[in-house]
């Protein structure tokens, strides 16, 4: 999973993106970064680290995501450039919105106000979707007449199709609320749209406001309605702070400041449920390692997330749930209770899945 980080100059999102990866990313300046940064972080997911002690696995891999902190803009404008280039290589956005005060830090617009910014980027996505469509469009109009008779007559149906999603855009319709039918889905097939890709939303907040948290991210859901999108509060600058500590220490500062989860889990768990993902997990000596999937991917589905060729060649999964097995201890005493399940090409594989496929190539 990759997810691309966009905001307003001065919004913090640098500061986000260190905290989330444990990055060192220069922060400040409010300038056109030359380049974007680039940082992985691993899921946290306590059942891995129960089942390594128990299969004492040699090694321990977690699910990861890789977060990409776009190249800034002084102007505000966040899709041009090296950034639009980045975006069509993710699977998600990711908008700092500013929420703290800071008067060393000038906003853009002169005052802080997180429901303008979030409302402002909204539109900027449509805006650049419609600016999109409006070439593709021009394109198709401008080729009509050296096109042959069939040619033609698709082309013509594809501009009529690409004027009324652009329609939509324009009344404020994001991609991702809109179910497209058969021939809208291929009239934007080889076209990339920055509105279909789903919205999480970072309200960074400052560390006054950590006590309100939970009543922040009530008014932020009011503002995210739509489909494929969600937002979290989080203090930029602590979360940043605190990564940056040995765990132990970290853990007890926390517990002070009452902090609660870090901010990384949070947007993890965001993430998603936004996205709709889930994990499966592998287990041995050797190795045991957790697997991000779609909600509702079959076994062979699952089993390609590993490798191409077991896909390809899969005979049958072996699997037991997370819970049942923990109750059980034992693969063993799984089987003996009826817990570890042979299962085929049509089960779909659930969140906390143990899993052993079997294939032939």
């Amino acid at each position: 999973m990759k997810i691309g980080i966009i905001g307003l100059p001065a919004s913090g999102k640098t500061t986000i993106f260190n905290s989330l990866t444990r990055g060192k990313a220069e922060v400040g300046g409010f300038g056109a970064a030359r380049s974007a940064n680039v940082g992985v972080a691993h899921v946290p997911d306590e059942r891995v680290d129960i089942l390594t002690g128990m299969f004492q696995s040699k090694k321990t891999v977690y699910a990861e995501v890789t977060y990409v902190d776009l190249p800034g803009s002084s102007s505000g404008d966040l899709f041009e450039g090296e950034a639009m280039a980045h975006l069509q290589q993710v699977d998600a956005i990711l908008h700092v919105a500013r929420a703290f005060e800071d008067e060393s830090v000038p906003h853009l617009e002169g005052s802080v106000d997180y429901k303008r910014d979030i409302e402002k980027v909204a539109f900027d996505i449509l805006f650049a979707d419609i600016a999109l469509l409006e070439r593709r469009i021009e394109r198709l109009t401008g080729s009509l007449k050296s096109m042959k008779v069939a040619n033609r007559d698709e082309a013509v149906k594809n501009i009529e199709t690409l004027k009324r999603i652009q329609s939509d855009l324009e009344n404020g319709v994001a991609l991702r609320d809109r179910d497209l039918d058969a021939g809208e889905t291929k009239a934007i097939s080889d076209t990339f749209t920055l509105s279909s890709l789903p919205l999480l939303v970072a309200m960074n907040i400052g560390e006054d406001d950590i006590s309100n948290t939970a009543d922040l991210e009530i008014e932020l859901a009011t503002l995210l309605e739509g489909r494929s999108t969600g937002g979290a509060a989080i203090c930029g600058r602590l979360e940043a702070e605190l990564v940056g500590m040995p765990e132990d220490e970290e853990s007890e500062m926390r517990t002070g400041l009452e902090a609660g989860e870090s901010g990384l889990s949070r947007m993890i768990k965001l993430s998603y449920r936004v996205l709709g993902l889930s994990s499966f997990l592998t287990v041995g000596e050797d190795e045991t390692r957790a697997w991000t999937i779609n909600i509702g991917a079959s076994a062979p589905k699952a089993a390609g997330v590993i490798h191409s060729d077991i896909e390809r060649g899969f005979i049958r999964a072996e699997t037991v749930a997370y819970d049942d097995f923990i109750e059980c201890g034992t693969m063993a005493e799984a089987r003996n209770r009826g817990l570890f399940r042979q299962e085929g090409r049509e089960y779909v594989v659930q969140d906390g899945d143990i899993v052993n496929f079997l294939f032939s190539v």
